[in-house]
């Protein structure tokens, strides 16, 4: 045997551009991989046997992909082709990750929330010479004498320390309050900031905002109590109280009067939702004090906190909400546009007149046919807000709320979101906040994962009369208001009970 000659077995070919190409793109697989599975893991949505499928799926691509690229191979087509889909594979993974990363911002950003504003703001008439508060020393000031006490209490201290003592007087309601300062008898008054919505729906006084304006702004905090994640989310039924404020300019976490009030009975062992409208004028008895037992629009408690809303609901309908949610209503053209639009059935031909829904005030008519209708975000906002047109008002109005929020959901849910989920979740931050826990939301989404269920979502609403009668938080000024049709509220109390108890709910034909 020659001794110079060696096996054929022992050559080792050299690295080429084949072989670094492939080891290459078998490292980034391997790290994409990891990534994913790390993200995907940290948002607590998968289900175990989801996360067992991923687990195989990605340990046997990667199996494959190092098989193919480990080996030295004269023919190097093969890696190349193994890279190239690779790389792709890796793209798609990077993709994911950032989605999963962008969902789960939003959702952590909008849930637990734990903080609300209360505004007061010190308003003058738009001649006033005073530019800002330093401006106002020895001002007359006004203030509601029943409302609003220790907002209002706590701007006097701060506003006394700069200007030394004021003259103060307080006035029992609010268009009494107005007078005064358009009269001239107060040079200022301090005044809530969910009082100035309420205030330009009453006669008389619809232009307040342009009569006057704001000379001080004073904002407090109230730390809500944070809710502990219930391990039985998705097995015993719950309550979400949807508080919506039609105001674009109000931050989501300031009171504010409520114009939706939604309550959504959810049993997810059934899979069973009842949605629930109240009218924003359904005249309720208040529980605390010092208003307990009278009476007042359901819309002025939103103006105490969404917690005050959610005690009052839960006292008149014999339940307790276990979750608030509150949505910014004229938010929801971002989230409609977003969506490119959803689809709505309106069991009325009907015209929207002078709806303001644009940012500098604007406002125009939008036109609905009865039957199918497709909008966009300021005519969905149009459609929700409309109430003239309907022979029973504001009930059809949450009525119609009910159905955008459903077209939303169902648009939401559909596979044409994957290409809109970015600008989807930018406008969710802008207009959502909820104190359920994440732990809570990423259970149900694991449930449905798991299940693939599909949910019956019924909805209802009380009804009542139209009257002028007192209204304690604004000193028993005689307002607009729904007086309750009190079978209506008892339907109302049965469904929620035959949705907790697994029944299914019967909602009456006319409703």
């Amino acid at each position: 045997m020659c001794p110079n000659k060696k096996k054929r077995g022992s050559i080792r070919r050299p690295m080429r551009l084949g072989d670094w190409f492939g080891l290459a793109c078998l490292i980034l697989f391997a790290v994409c991989s990891f990534i994913l599975l790390v993200r995907l893991l940290s948002t607590k949505m998968l289900t175990t046997g989801l996360t067992v499928a991923l687990v195989i799926v990605l340990s046997a691509l990667n199996f494959l992909h190092l098989a193919v690229q480990l080996p030295r191979r004269k023919n190097r087509l093969p890696k190349f082709i193994c890279g190239a889909v690779a790389l792709v594979l890796s793209g798609f993974m990077i993709y994911t990750v950032s989605a999963a990363g962008s969902v789960q911002n939003m959702l952590m950003n909008i849930s637990g929330r734990l903080v609300e504003k209360e505004t007061t703001y010190v308003i003058v008439m738009k001649n006033s010479p005073a530019q800002n508060i330093g401006d106002a020393v020895g001002y007359h000031f006004g203030n509601l004498a029943h409302a609003d006490q220790k907002n209002t209490a706590a701007l006097l201290d701060t506003v006394e320390d700069g200007l030394g003592a004021l003259r103060n007087t307080p006035y029992n309601n609010v268009t009494d309050l107005v007078d005064a300062l358009y009269d001239a008898d107060v040079d200022a008054i301090m005044l809530n900031a969910g009082y100035i919505s309420m205030l330009e729906k009453i006669e008389g006084y619809e232009d307040f905002s342009q009569q006057t304006r704001i000379l001080y702004e004073f904002t407090t905090e109230h730390t809500v109590d944070a809710i502990k994640p219930n391990s039985e989310i998705t097995r015993e039924p719950f309550i979400i109280y949807c508080s919506g404020s039609d105001a674009r300019d109000t931050d989501i976490n300031t009171y504010s009067l409520s114009d939706v009030n939604i309550m959504a009975v959810v049993n997810p062992s059934t899979h069973q939702v009842l949605l629930l409208n109240t009218p924003r004028d359904y005249y309720i008895p208040l529980v605390s004090e010092p208003y307990t037992g009278l009476r007042d629009k359901l819309t002025h408690v939103g103006g105490f906190g969404t917690e005050e809303s959610m005690e009052v609901l839960g006292s008149f309908y014999g339940m307790e909400p276990n979750y608030f949610m509150r949505i910014n209503f004229t938010g929801l053209i971002d989230i409609v546009d977003a969506l490119g639009g959803i689809d709505v059935v309106s069991p009325y031909e009907f015209t929207a007149r002078n709806i303001g829904v644009f940012d500098n005030g604007d406002q125009r008519d939008y036109y609905f046919s009865e039957g199918l209708n497709h909008l966009n975000g300021h005519e969905a906002m149009a459609f929700s807000r409309e109430r003239d047109s309907f022979p029973d008002g504001d009930n059809q109005r949450g009525k119609n709320q009910m159905a955008v929020i459903s077209a939303i959901v169902d648009k939401a849910t559909s596979s044409e979101i994957l290409s809109k989920y970015n600008d989807l979740l930018k406008a969710v931050e802008g207009c959502f906040a909820t104190n359920m826990p994440y732990e809570d939301i990423s259970a149900l989404v694991r449930m449905q994962l798991s299940q693939m269920a599909k949910w019956n979502i019924t909805s209802y609403a009380v009804w009542g009369y139209d009257d002028f009668l007192p209204c304690a938080t604004v000193g028993n000024q005689e307002l607009y208001v729904m007086r309750p049709n009190e079978e209506s509220v008892e339907l109302a109390r049965n469904l929620i009970q035959q949705v907790i108890s697994g029944q299914t709910p019967v909602i009456p034909e006319d409703n």
